[in-house]
């Protein structure tokens, strides 16, 4: 399809980096477009500058966070992923939602594995899957996460597509709500099962599709024929009627790991045995920088969610945390997102240190706490957590905001976080 087809690139993150790698093994010599000076590869033809969005090629590759009608093009625009989807004969999972997908995605692909089945994992987890394009087979399953950037101008044909929820997030990037919810629910138009929270969206806007619905209540007084239903009762996970497994084998804390674990388990039932599920709920320890325990000195847990970007995430690790024993690190690059219902949980946290650009606001929020601390860079907040906290308690890096403001990603943030504990406690 891009045989003597001009090609650009704009934008030059890892998805694109490895879409290059795989165009130039195609002879295809693609015009890189970036905004600004980088690392770019030798002798590539490159537009850098202010009109780097100006890309008359035939073929387009934006960046996930460039807005596609920011570019001014007569061209065809594409994302790593969308061409992917779009033309591997594989069996396709698509995973999206405001939380949990990282974990879910993980779940699923553990699951599919444990199986002996051949999975790939990738997408907005942080592997490209262009390069395996031409190797794949049909029998292969490639398990994507898909962010609202991603899903913003495509709606994929999936074997299966998956919403594990949605709340506010990225509102400094779409318009509004609406159009954040808009492009999530693309992944659910060319898909021919869905997975679903109970209750998310209205029946009339899934007609025709194989629904799985899954939820922590009990489900049974409202299934219907030609659904699927996943969810608690009594300390049981059932599906359609039928217990698979106690709720507490599973390895991971927290009710927001258990809807987690129901909705892979939604994903996987047709691929893989109530053995697996099983083996896999008690040996998942979860994903890198999501409620990971990095050290436990002088009575204090430190505990490492870096990866918590929005207010209903530091919730939800705030839920699976005793109530009073917490000292939590809050704050970060500001995504527009309401921090007001945060407060209730906030007040009940031994302390609070707020760090990052959106830390003032977050503090009208929660003024009434007794023990709020403003710092300016994470060790800091690291330090002045360390001094609140008393035995038993554990400091909790949650930030319910994006890294952006002082790091690259979230696993950047991770990094300096774990680093500063450890400078902190080598000199007590």
């Amino acid at each position: 399809m891009l045989k003597n087809k001009s090609v650009s690139l704009i934008g030059f993150g890892k998805s694109n980096q490895a879409l290059y790698s795989y165009l130039k093994k195609k002879g295809i010599d693609p015009i890189i477009r970036v905004p600004t000076e980088c690392n770019l590869p030798q002798n590539a033809k490159a537009v850098v500058g202010g009109d780097y969005l100006d890309a008359q090629e035939d073929f387009v590759f934006r960046s996930p966070v460039v807005r596609p009608d920011k570019i001014n093009t007569n061209g065809r625009i594409y994302t790593e992923i969308g061409y992917f989807l779009e033309n591997t004969g594989a069996i396709k999972i698509g995973i999206t939602g405001s939380d949990g997908k990282t974990t879910t995605s993980s779940l699923i692909y553990e699951m599919l594995r444990a199986q002996g089945l051949n999975a790939h994992l990738g997408g907005n987890i942080g592997t490209p899957l262009i390069d395996k394009l031409d190797t794949l087979r049909e029998s292969d399953l490639c398990v994507v996460e898909l962010s609202s950037f991603q899903l913003f101008d495509i709606k994929p044909r999936l074997d299966i597509g998956i919403i594990t929820n949605i709340s506010q997030n990225h509102l400094d990037w779409h318009l509004d709500m609406n159009e954040y919810v808009s492009a999530k629910k693309n992944i659910l138009t060319n898909a021919e099962q869905v997975v679903l929270p109970y209750g998310l969206f209205s029946k009339k806007h899934l007609k025709g599709k194989k629904i799985t619905y899954f939820s922590l209540d009990n489900l049974e007084p409202y299934m219907e024929k030609g659904a699927s239903y996943v969810y608690l009762k009594d300390d049981y996970i059932y599906r359609n009627g039928k217990p698979l497994m106690r709720a507490s084998e599973l390895w991971l804390r927290g009710r927001f790991n258990l809807l987690n674990f129901l909705c892979a388990t939604s994903a996987c039932f047709d691929y893989v045995s109530v053995d697996t599920l099983q083996l896999v709920a008690r040996e998942f320890k979860g994903v890198e920088c999501r409620m990971q325990t990095v050290c436990t000195r002088d009575g204090i847990t430190f505990i490492d969610s870096s990866i918590d970007s929005t207010p209903t995430r530091t919730l939800a690790t705030l839920s699976a945390l005793e109530a009073g024993r917490v000292v939590i690190i809050l704050g970060g690059y500001d995504k527009g997102l309401d921090y007001s219902v945060l407060k209730d949980a906030l007040l009940k946290t031994r302390a609070v240190v707020l760090c990052g650009e959106n830390k003032e606001k977050i503090l009208p929020h929660i003024r009434e706490h007794k023990r709020i601390i403003i710092t300016s860079t994470l060790k800091e907040a690291t330090q002045s957590a360390i001094y609140c906290a008393t035995d038993g308690d554990c400091v909790v890096l949650s930030p319910a905001s994006a890294s952006f403001d002082m790091f690259e990603n979230y696993k950047a943030r991770s990094r300096a976080y774990r680093q500063a504990i450890n400078e902190i406690l080598d000199k007590k």
